[in-house]
């Protein structure tokens, strides 16, 4: 019974990672369609440059509750004892968001999703390192590197903050956030490639 529960809540939270707000605020605000407009990304951050800089915020809000609700929600209610049908169905969120099944799987680009799913599983790690990430971003104009510090470095604090048990607050095992990192990236991968970006 857990298994067929389990994979409802997939299929249903890909679906509802595949909602695109920024498609749709894009098109309710300023009837663009988000696909032809900047970047052509369905994204907050193409929203926010090519749209409207409020909607763009409430795009990158929504986003991020979006999976940080459904993880909280489905902890509490429906898997309260199953973190990893949890990571299962906040990574389907994920690949929803980057993967529509409704655009022919062309999405959004960026990871404010993955940091809802890292809040909701680590969120001491999270923290420390989306302030490192901020630091990069401000002094250094680092965006990229931000981005790939989120990815990779906060699993690997998950990691260390477990093993020497420091504020014992992880929700899951660390070493499956690591295999979500490494997801991430060969989804980033793929998206970049399609876009011609590498």
């Amino acid at each position: 019974m857990i298994i067929i529960k389990a994979v409802i809540a997939v299929i249903v939270c890909y679906l509802i990672g595949s909602f695109s707000f920024a498609q749709f605020f894009a098109k309710r605000y300023r009837k663009v369609n988000i696909y032809r407009s900047g970047d052509h990304t369905a994204d907050a951050s193409n929203v926010y440059r090519n749209i409207s800089k409020p909607v763009g915020v409430l795009v990158w809000i929504l986003d991020f509750l979006r999976v940080y609700v459904i993880l909280w929600v489905g902890g509490k209610i429906f898997f309260p004892s199953n973190p990893l049908i949890l990571l299962l169905i906040g990574m389907a969120i994920i690949v929803g968001h980057y993967l529509p099944i409704h655009n022919k799987f062309i999405g959004g680009h960026e990871i404010i999703t993955y940091v809802g799913l890292l809040l909701y599983f680590a969120p001491f790690p999270t923290i420390i390192v989306i302030v490192l990430a901020l630091l990069l971003i401000l002094f250094f104009n680092q965006a990229r590197f931000a981005t790939y510090l989120i990815v990779i470095f906060t699993p690997i604090l998950c990691y260390i903050f477990q093993y020497f048990k420091i504020l014992d607050s992880i929700r899951i095992d660390a070493k499956y956030l690591i295999i979500t990192s490494i997801l991430m990236g060969l989804i980033n991968l793929f998206v970049t490639k399609r876009k011609g970006e590498i």
